[in-house]
Order: C-alpha cells, then structure tokens, then sequence
C-alpha cells in the first residue's frame, strides 16, 4: 500500500503504481483507531465500492488523534493501533492508498467546505465512504450530507451504519474499557483480532533470571493502551527487521509496577516470560498478544512467595493454552 503525507499547506496526493488521476479513487475517511469491526465495514464498504467503479481504494486518516490537539481528552494519547499498525491492517482489508492529514490547530480550523474543496476534491474522489457518526471541519460542522452537498454532487457519498455486537455497538471507547477491565477477550471480539502491543527488549535489572524466570522487559514503540495492571497469559513473537515472526512463544507478562521490589512511583514496566526459550532478546523486536488477564499485581512478602505465584501464573497459562488452538 502507498502511503502519502498530507498536510494544510500540501493537498497533493500520488497514486499507486500503474494507476492515473483520471481512474478516480473511492476513499474510506476515518481515524479508525484499533480498525475494529465497525471500522472494517466501512472499509469494506469502500474497497467494494471501489471495485464496483474501476476506483483506486484508499484511506485517509489523521495523525496526531484531533482530541488530543484540541484538548479534549488526554486518554487520546495513547492509541489502539498506532499509525503504522493501522496502515498495516487497512492493506489487509484491500486499500492501495493511504493519505494521512498531520491535525495540528491550523487544520482544524478548516471549515467543512474548505476540506472537501481543497483536500478531496483536488486528489479526483469518486466516491467517500464514512463512519454513521462521521464528521469534519471547523468544530465538527460536517456530515456526510454535507460531503455530498460541497462536492457539488461530484461525490457519491455512503455513510454506513454503526456494527452492533450481542450488548451494544462496536466502538474504540469500548475496546478501551475492556482492556482496562483486563476483559482481553471482549476486546478481541470487538477488534475481530487479538490485542497486541509491539516493541523492543532493553536491559533490566536481570532479577527474573535469578528466581528462575528470565524475563523481555519491553519497551513500547508507540503510545499503546496499557490494559489493566496484573498477569495475563500471552502469546509471544519475535520479529524480523521487516516485522514478520521468526519465533513463536507462549508466555506470561506482569503488567505493573513490581511492588515486591519497586518503590512506588517508578515506571511502569511488561515484564514477558516466554516459555521453552533459552536465548538472549536483548534489542529484539516483539509483538506481544494478549490472551486472557490471569491476575491483579500484588505486593509479596518474601520472595519465595513471589517465586511460587509465578510458577502458578505459568501452569495456569499453560493449562489455558492445552486447551485453546495456536495463533
């Protein structure tokens, strides 16, 4: 997938290899963080469309979150799917073409008409496809209706609507409070994948090795969501400098801040034991998947009570996996 830097003061966009101006692009627009269910039927929804027409399938999406520029929650700090896990997914769903609008305050003080004049119509949009509750512009002014109204009716506008699953619709907000509830599989559910958190291995204190159970302590790449603190039963990869996995592990994270030793208001830190591994991560990249929250974090009184706990977590983990299928 081609990816294409926007910005107030540079609205041309390229295409992909092979393909012209004139073929024309259906466009999915959206922040899509997590690219969960609901944000893939819109995607879908756009790619067919584009399918249908002889259009080029493309996204355009906005970075940094407008909440966070505009200060309207600091929770928007931290992402779902940071811009390059996004990018990655919304290929998988068909889209050939990403544009991605740096939001700062110049941005949004676009009005609605201004957006669809200076940053659709110029990159030759056939068609837009939008979330129900889509909007855009100075304070959130626009709609799709209002898509279709700028454009001058040059724009076949679809807005599609919200997907519900079993208690209530599928959302970002909602994915987040499973994941602070530790409720992992909810949030699979919602997403239609795993949650997972990417980053790099550095140097700890090397403590776990000492009780037995070396531990990755990881380093996030990007500002993910947390889930709740406590012990969670994981799976582990190890990538490649392309990002693909050349080792495959069960394991065991502590996501916390390791009262037994820490004083408190350290860092936070992930603490992954991978099981049957015998080896050094030190500056490995990996992707860790969350499977099911096993505990809270707690403070132990000696550490051979802590060295017990962890071989439970670790039989316990072990026991869910026997009977769950392998990602």
């Amino acid at each position: 997938m081609e990816r294409f830097d926007l910005s107030a003061e540079n609205v041309t966009g390229a295409l992909p290899e092979g393909a012209t101006k004139e073929q024309g692009i259906s466009l999915a627009i959206g922040f899509f963080d997590g690219v969960h269910l609901g944000h893939q039927e819109v995607v879908r929804q756009a790619v067919a469309l584009a399918r249908r027409q002889g259009l080029v399938p493309a996204v355009m999406t906005f970075d940094p979150h407008p909440r966070v520029v505009l200060g309207q929650g600091s929770q928007y700090r931290t992402v779902l799917t940071p811009l390059g896990d996004k990018l990655a997914l919304l290929a998988e769903l068909g889209v050939e073409a990403a544009y991605i609008i740096h939001f700062d305050r110049a941005f949004s003080e676009v009005t609605a008409e201004q957006f669809v004049k200076s940053f659709i119509l110029p990159l030759n949009v056939k068609a837009t496809t939008v979330g129900f509750d889509f909007a855009f512009g100075h304070k959130g002014e626009g709609n799709a209706e209002a898509l279709r109204l700028f454009s001058g009716g040059a724009v076949e506008v679809q807005a599609i609507d919200p997907v519900y699953l079993e208690e209530g619709k599928v959302s970002s907000t909602r994915i987040r409070d499973r994941l602070e509830a530790g409720e992992c599989t909810d949030a699979s559910r919602l997403l239609g994948r795993p949650y997972l958190i990417k980053g790099t291995v550095v140097h700890g204190d090397a403590r776990g090795r000492l009780l037995g159970y070396p531990t990755a302590n990881l380093l996030p790449e990007q500002p993910y969501v947390i889930p709740r603190l406590g012990v969670y039963a994981i799976h582990i990869d190890v990538l490649s400098d392309t990002g693909s996995s050349v080792g495959h592990y069960n394991g065991v994270l502590n996501v916390g801040f390791r009262p037994t030793f820490d004083a408190p208001g350290g860092a936070l830190k992930l603490e992954a034991h991978l099981f049957d591994f015998d080896g050094d991560l030190y500056g490995s990249a990996l992707a860790l998947t969350f499977h099911t929250f096993l505990r809270s974090e707690k403070k132990f009184e000696s550490i051979d009570q802590l060295v017990a706990q962890i071989s439970s977590d670790s039989a316990q983990a072990k026991e869910i996996f026997s009977k769950t299928l392998p990602l």
